[in-house]
């Protein structure tokens, strides 16, 4: 497994070299990736797919943790974006995680079976007509997801993140 979480995943060397990412946006996507990792308790890859990975290819990936995988992501795909844009989307994921942390964390299995299934009645319809709650629903079971695969809700939530998060909401309601 990557021993160092900071730093910038080898994935995304090339986008550095490029000029594709600013000094802003490199410390935003270790951060992220730190950020990531603590809350994460399960792993990205399990141990057997790891091994098959490197029976086929004779290498690990760089691909290990769920910090790289968000790491990676966002660079890809949001690397022609303001920093300050880039820093908003970081901060989001940051909070999405917090926010999954406090919703589903010792919730009942009927509670997480209602998220699904109004998430399912949402995106039965087509995106471009979804009503506000739809897209809240649709929301809620990605942050489901993220809490399920993840294991968000098996270490505790810190205190730092719970004043960050509270912070953060504080500052979106006053924009």
């Amino acid at each position: 497994m990557a021993e160092n979480k900071s730093e910038l995943n080898p994935e995304l060397f090339d986008m550095m070299r490029q000029g594709k990412l600013s000094a802003n946006k490199i410390l935003n996507l270790i951060s992220l990736r730190e950020v990531v990792d603590k809350f994460a308790s399960k792993p990205f890859l399990e141990e057997e797919k790891l091994a098959e990975i490197k029976q086929l290819t004779g290498v690990e990936p760089d691909i290990l943790t769920w910090g790289d995988y968000f790491q990676t992501e966002i660079a890809s795909r949001y690397f022609d974006k303001s920093d300050s844009d880039f820093t908003k989307i970081v901060d989001t994921i940051r909070f999405d995680l917090v926010s999954a942390h406090l919703i589903f964390s010792d919730k009942p299995n009927y509670f997480t079976d209602s998220v699904r299934g109004q998430a399912l009645v949402s995106r039965s319809i087509d995106s471009s007509f979804w009503s506000l709650e739809d897209e809240e629903n649709v929301h809620l079971e990605i942050l489901l997801d993220y809490y399920e695969q993840m294991g968000l809700g098996e270490k505790p939530l810190a205190v730092s993140d719970r004043v960050w998060y509270e912070s953060f909401e504080l500052k979106q309601e006053a924009v």
